[in-house]
C-alpha cells in the first residue's frame, strides 16, 4: 500500500534522475503531500519499497487528467516500469470516459520527451520554459472527424477544384515508375488524379464511410485497406506513397513516417507529403484579425476534424529528419491570401481566372513559405541506422 513516508522515500531517491533535479524547482515534502492527498496514484513496488510512481489529478469539471509525476527508481530503470504504470493511468481515465490526459516537461528534457512521444503524446502548446504535451486516451471516430462542422467544412471546393490540380503539377515530374500507394484517401477525389498515373494503386483509409464512397465513385480495381497506418499489413513495397493532408492528422508523425521508410517504401521509390501550412499568407491574416491566437495554433474546429499540428516548412522538415527520411525536394503549393471559404465563393464568379489561378500556383515557387500548402520529396534512408 501507498504511504506519504515512502511516497516521500522515492521521490528523494529519483529526485537526480529528474532534468533539472526535482529538488531544484518543488520541496519534495510539500510535493509528496500533495500527491499523497489529491492525486490518484499507479505504483511498482519491490517488497515494500516504491520503485515506480505514475501520479494524475483527475480535472472533473473539464474530464481531462493531468499527470504530474513519472518516476522510477534509478536502480530499476530500463525495465519498462514507466509504460506499465502510465497504461494503468490511460485505462482509469479511458473508464471515466475521458478523452484526454495531459502533462508538461521541461522544453530541455530530451529524455523525457522522446519517452512521452513514444507513448503517443503530442505536443500542445509551449508554456515559458515547459512543453505542455497531450495523449487522446479514447478511440478515434475517423466517420465522425470527415463531417463539416458548423462553421467550417472537414474539404472546400477549393481543395477539390484548386488545390489537387496544383499537387499533381507539383508532383508529376518526381513520379516514379511503378505503383503507388496513397495513404488517407478519403473519398478518392485525389486518388482518381492518380489513376491518370499509375494502374496500380493501394489506399489505406481509417474511414469505413470514406472507403464505400470512394469505391462506389471511382469504379476501379484499387485495393482499399480499411484499417489505421499503425495497424494495417501491406503485401508489397511501393514506389510512390502519398501523403496529401494526412500526416497534421496522425498523433504520432515520425513513427508513421519511419514505418513509410523501414516498411512501405521501395528502394528507388518516393514519399510525396504535402500538409497545410500555417504560415500561409490568409493564416497569418487571420491571426491578425485575432480570429487564432498564433499561425501554428490547432482551431477548436481543426482539432474536431482530427488536426494535432498545424506545420511549418521547419517543423515538418524536423520530422521528415528524425524519422530517417532524406529529403530530395521541398517547397509551397499556391500562393494563399484568402481562406478557404471565401476562395469558394469567388470560385462561383467571373472574378477568378485560370491565368490568375496559375499566377498564384507560380509565385507560390517563389514565396513557399506564403503558400496554402507545403510540399516535400522524400527518399528511403541509405543509413542502416534509421
Amino acid at each position: 500500500m501507498i504511504t506519504l513516508e515512502n511516497i516521500k522515500n522515492h521521490l528523494y531517491k529519483c529526485s537526480s534522475s529528474f532534468k533539472p533535479s526535482l529538488d531544484s524547482y518543488v520541496d519534495i515534502d510539500s510535493y509528496s503531500e500533495k500527491i499523497y492527498n489529491y492525486s490518484i496514484t499507479f505504483a511498482k513496488f519491490d517488497g515494500d519499497k516504491l520503485i515506480g510512481l505514475v501520479a494524475a489529478y483527475d480535472n472533473v469539471n473539464e474530464k481531462f487528467g493531468w499527470v504530474t509525476n513519472v518516476s522510477v527508481d534509478s536502480d530499476y530503470q530500463k525495465q519498462g516500469i514507466a509504460t506499465v504504470l502510465l497504461n494503468e493511468c490511460y485505462k482509469h481515465f479511458i473508464d471515466k470516459k475521458y478523452k484526454s490526459i495531459f502533462l508538461d516537461v521541461f522544453s530541455d528534457n530530451k529524455k523525457a520527451i522522446d519517452l512521452y512521444l513514444k507513448e503517443g503524446f503530442t505536443k500542445h502548446k509551449i508554456k515559458k520554459n515547459k512543453m505542455v504535451l497531450k495523449k487522446d486516451i479514447q478511440k478515434r471516430d475517423y466517420n465522425d472527424e470527415f463531417k463539416d462542422t458548423k462553421d467550417h467544412k472537414y474539404v472546400y471546393n477549393f481543395d477539390f477544384d484548386i488545390m489537387h490540380h496544383y499537387m499533381i503539377e507539383s508532383f508529376k515530374t518526381f513520379f516514379v515508375e511503378g505503383n503507388c500507394l496513397e495513404l488517407g484517401s478519403f473519398k478518392g477525389d485525389f486518388t482518381k488524379r492518380l489513376l491518370n498515373f499509375f494502374d496500380d494503386i493501394s489506399c489505406v483509409e481509417a474511414s469505413d464511410e470514406a472507403i464505400n464512397f470512394a469505391k462506389n465513385n471511382l469504379n476501379s480495381n484499387i485495393k482499399f485497406y480499411n484499417s489505421l497506418f499503425e495497424e494495417v499489413s501491406l503485401p508489397k513495397k511501393y514506389d510512390n506513397v502519398i501523403l496529401t493532408h494526412v500526416l497534421e492528422h496522425i498523433d504520432n508523425p515520425v513513427s508513421l513516417l519511419k514505418k513509410i521508410n523501414d516498411e512501405w517504401l521501395s528502394d528507388s521509390g518516393r514519399l510525396f507529403i504535402v500538409c497545410p501550412n500555417a504560415n500561409a499568407a490568409s493564416r497569418q491574416i487571420a491571426v491578425k484579425m485575432n480570429l487564432i491566437s498564433h499561425n501554428s495554433a490547432v482551431t477548436e474546429s481543426e482539432e474536431k476534424h482530427g488536426h494535432r499540428i498545424t506545420y511549418t516548412l521547419d517543423t515538418l522538415e524536423r520530422d521528415i529528419k528524425n524519422s530517417g527520411l532524406i529529403s530530395v525536394h521541398y517547397g509551397g503549393i499556391f500562393f494563399k491570401a484568402l481562406a478557404n471559404f471565401q476562395w469558394d465563393k469567388l470560385l462561383n464568379t467571373d472574378i477568378i481566372s485560370k491565368e490568375y489561378l496559375d499566377g498564384c500556383y507560380e509565385l507560390g515557387k517563389k514565396y513557399p513559405d506564403l503558400c496554402s500548402s507545403i510540399i516535400f520529396v522524400c527518399e528511403k534512408s541509405k543509413n542502416p541506422n534509421f
